[in-house]
This record gives C-alpha cells, structure tokens and sequence, in this order.
C-alpha cells in the first residue's frame, strides 16, 4: 500500500429543530470532545495526515477544522462530493480521480451512511460492509499499482 486513506465520519451534531435544515446543524459539545478525542488518538499513533478533506456541512467542517487545529494537520479543504447524500459511485469516481495526485496520507470527513457506501465500493463491494459510527476514524490502504484498497483499521470514538 502505497497511500493511506482516513474516513473520519462526523462527530455528534445537534439534533434537528422545526425549521431547520439538516444542512445546518453544527456540533454539540459531545462533537466538539469526540473530534478533540479523534485528533488526541491520531497524535499518539503518529496520524499525520498531510491533506484534510471535508463535506461542506457545518457539523463536518467543524469536525475536520477542530480534528486538523488540534492535531496539528494543514489546512481542511471543502469537496461537494462528500456531502451528504452524494451517489457513492459517483463519489468513488471522484476519488479515483483524486487518489492520483493525493499525498501518501489523507483525510476525509464525511457523513452516514455515504461513507459506509464508498468505503465499500472501494474495497469492490456493492453492498456495505461496515457501518460507520459518528466520530469514527477508519483506515484504508490503497496501492496505486495495482489499483488494489483494503481495509486496515476502522475505530469509533469511544474506544480512543
């Protein structure tokens, strides 16, 4: 494996009020010491991203920005297709194309259930092959060469 691919799903975001969209909800405190957590477990196993992506949602932008601020990773950059509710073979298209330029070690937060969706059809599944909790930070290798992913780690929040 040649290039290491973070999925981190967003952490606890508020519930949704009456007249409020989706879009807008942002972190609860929970959230906020999950993503602090997330970013604490990543320093001590030396999880250094050099690229941070993000859905463009206010609860996973405020993920990736506290993950990245806290873990000392750079700057988080938005990708509209890891918003919620993207069509995961079109997501895995644009990740395709992406991986040829990405650095060896990357992130991206998104959300649930598009992740569980493109992880698998990374890994040449169809159908689903893990469900991927708020705050979880799973691990897949990619090799160039051949094209090859393969899941090293998948682990949610409270077991940081």
């Amino acid at each position: 494996m040649d290039k290491y691919l973070y999925f981190l799903r967003h952490a606890t975001a508020e519930i949704i009020r009456p007249n409020q969209l989706d879009i807008d909800r942002c972190l609860v405190e929970k959230g906020r010491l999950q993503a602090r957590r997330v970013a604490a477990f990543m320093q001590r196993h030396a999880i250094t991203p050099t690229a941070v992506f993000s859905s463009p949602y206010p609860r996973a932008m405020q993920t990736a920005a506290i993950v990245a601020k806290e873990a000392g990773l750079g700057a988080v950059q938005e990708l509209p297709w890891l918003a919620l509710g993207s069509d995961s073979q079109a997501a895995l298209a644009q990740l395709q194309q992406l991986l040829v330029d990405l650095p060896q070690h990357s992130l991206l937060v998104g959300h649930e259930p598009d992740f569980s969706a493109l992880i698998s059809r990374l890994l040449g599944s169809e159908t689903g092959l893990l469900n991927v909790r708020k705050a979880s930070l799973s691990c897949v290798g990619y090799c160039s060469d051949t094209k090859q992913a393969e899941l090293q780690w998948s682990v949610p929040a409270r077991f940081m």
